[in-house]
């Protein structure tokens, strides 16, 4: 007996056999499965405010108080070389801005202008903010099950973890690890240098002459003469 199923059945079993192919499909060999989270180091950036109020007699010049209580915020927040420091001062004299920021690179630290952070400042004060980035390494200790079929022998979306938090955590500036510094082929220009290292001076060198050599006497004993050995 021969059985006519509808454009609807057919329809249905072919939507199913697409779903369970989806299901058992794993991506790349090289490549976790679509259905895992790969393992990768999480860059955050916080920035740390701190207020510098307006000077009592009104003037624009920061007092000795005023630039003491920005030392000691940089200090308590141990602020680095990798952090920057941004003003957000809307309604402050450029002049005052400009000791200021003077006063912060005096300290060695990075300047990074004004900006419009945050809640505005009241009039005649400064934010100051210190920006930084901070890395969140990966959960490497959590080793659930795979959650699909391995057919294809994938690579687990833990393969590299350990590796990947200690990038993390040896980082000195984690704001590299979004994009590096400089126009990006210096790990070219390195890998380049080992294999065509550039030239180097050879130094002095000395020039000896062999002339008239062979014709020099040889050498006399300077051995006394007479007496034998006892």
């Amino acid at each position: 007996m021969t059985t006519i199923k509808s454009p609807l059945v057919k329809l249905l079993t072919l939507a199913a056999a697409g779903l369970s192919l989806a299901a058992c499909q794993h991506g790349s060999v090289t490549e976790p499965a679509v259905s895992e989270t790969v393992m990768r180091n999480e860059v955050k950036m916080v920035r740390l405010p701190f207020t510098i109020k307006a000077e009592d007699d009104d003037t624009t010049t920061p007092s000795s108080y005023t630039l003491a209580g920005v030392n000691l915020f940089l200090r308590s927040v141990n602020a680095g070389h990798a952090d920057v420091v941004l003003l957000d001062a809307p309604n402050v004299d450029q002049a005052r801005i400009n000791e200021i920021a003077a006063h912060i690179k005096r300290g060695g630290f990075v300047y990074g202008g004004t900006s419009t952070l945050g809640a505005a400042p009241a009039d005649g004060e400064i934010t100051l903010y210190v920006e930084r980035h901070i890395v969140v390494p990966p959960n490497c200790g959590f080793w659930r099950s795979e959650t699909s079929s391995n057919d294809k022998n994938n690579a687990s979306s833990f393969h590299g973890c350990a590796s990947m938090a200690n990038l993390g955590m040896m980082i000195a500036n984690p704001r590299d690890l979004i994009a590096g510094q400089g126009n990006g082929n210096s790990t070219a220009s390195a890998v380049g240098a080992l294999y065509s290292p550039t030239p180097q001076s050879s130094g002095p060198t000395i020039t000896m002459s062999l002339d008239g050599i062979a014709n020099m006497p040889a050498p006399t004993s300077t051995r006394p003469s007479g007496g034998g050995d006892n």
